[in-house]
């Protein structure tokens, strides 16, 4: 099990978001998330456990227009985004995507790719934020991203 002490990367997402987001982390049993990824057919890629490990069951909420907006890492949510559509995008973008969450009220995918970029996938097509998680959630927060479809 993982808690939100053994979580460097938790901790310095708070630092560097520091009055601009609120950052709940929560416990995960990593094998457990493992296990429920290939279930659903997933490779359980040394990138993934990395990441699951680090940023597994977290939710960042920021200020947005008259309210807030937020992004969820949660297996769960992660793996009620059909698989087809995760075989639609990884091949829109020509590499291999798994999915991590949901974000904004619309409950876009957050997807990773191969190569470590964190994207947006949803009905309106795909939107690439930033290479690496913790860039792309700075970058949400900060408002610093490309938000043109592809």
């Amino acid at each position: 099990m993982n808690s939100n002490q053994d979580r460097p990367g938790v901790r310095v997402l708070r630092e560097r978001l520091a009055g601009a987001a609120r950052i709940e982390a929560y416990p995960l049993d990593v094998e457990d998330a493992c296990r429920q990824y290939t279930e659903a057919g997933y490779e359980v890629s040394a990138p993934l456990r990395e990441f699951l490990e680090t940023y597994g069951e977290l939710t960042v909420t920021w200020p947005f227009r008259a309210g807030e907006t937020y992004l969820k890492v949660a297996v769960e949510d992660a793996l009620d985004v059909p698989d087809r559509n995760v075989r639609i995008y990884g091949k829109r973008l020509g590499q291999p995507v798994l999915p991590l969450g949901i974000a904004f009220s619309t409950e876009e995918a957050v997807l990773m790719a191969e190569n470590g970029d964190i994207l947006f996938g949803g009905d309106a097509g795909m939107q690439r934020v930033a290479n690496g998680f913790e860039t792309a959630i700075v970058a949400l927060v900060g408002d610093h991203w490309d938000k043109a479809f592809f």
